[in-house]
């Protein structure tokens, strides 16, 4: 039993990287977010995503989820989604342009602290971000929910571990881009992090758009 535990576990975190490192909502939130505020930003923005996971995982076992597989449920997430990256994308390229995003990058980020009010803020973006993207929706319902049933199997224990390396690819991930982007900001001059801004919300705005497509014609 110890083997299929440890199985869930390498299945799960292998599966999540292959979610983790492809670029959306969550990987650009990542870069701006750390390049503005430094390194532990990333931890708490991964912390909010990893709270919205545990409560997927809760809906599952309570038997809710299966409800969001539904074609008209998924088609209303995906354009609502869109709708929303596009608003953050305007919003993003609004503050870069006008100079509104303050960023100090001579600060020596892995010794930099967030306030009380930036942790809770990096967290709630972290959620928000989960919550906006369909996709994350339909890996649940498709990829996820195979993964759970079988992790059932072996109880509370089963669960865990699924939840536990699922997150942990999460964390590796998010975070070692955290650490590059922290580390970077010593060597980055206003022009290029104006050029790193504007990208992000460039491409915040090429998946508004597609989300809004894909999910219309599904």
């Amino acid at each position: 039993m110890l083997f299929n535990i440890f199985q869930i576990f390498i299945g799960a975190l292998i599966v999540g990287f292959s979610g983790a490192v492809t670029p959306g909502p969550m990987f650009t939130l990542v870069i701006s977010r750390t390049a503005q505020k430094g390194f532990w930003a990333s931890f708490f923005i991964v912390s909010g995503h990893a709270i919205m996971e545990l409560m997927v995982l809760m809906l599952f076992l309570a038997g809710i989820i299966k409800y969001l597989n539904n074609n008209m449920i998924i088609k209303i997430i995906g354009v609502a989604g869109g709708t929303v990256l596009l608003f953050l994308s305007f919003e993003l390229l609004y503050s870069t342009f006008k100079n509104k995003t303050k960023v100090d990058l001579n600060k020596k980020d892995m010794n930099v602290k967030l306030d009380k009010d930036n942790k809770s803020h990096s967290v709630f973006q972290g959620m928000f971000v989960s919550i906006i993207n369909p996709y994350w929706y339909v890996w649940w319902v498709t990829v996820g929910s195979a993964f759970l049933i079988k992790s059932m199997k072996y109880g509370i224990t089963g669960v865990s571990s699924f939840y536990i390396g699922h997150i942990f690819s999460d964390f590796i991930w998010y975070l070692f881009i955290g650490f590059l982007v922290s580390k970077g900001r010593k060597f980055i001059s206003k022009k290029i992090y104006k050029a790193i801004m504007i990208s992000c919300g460039i491409f915040l705005l090429y998946l508004g758009i597609k989300f809004i497509m894909d999910f219309i014609k599904r």
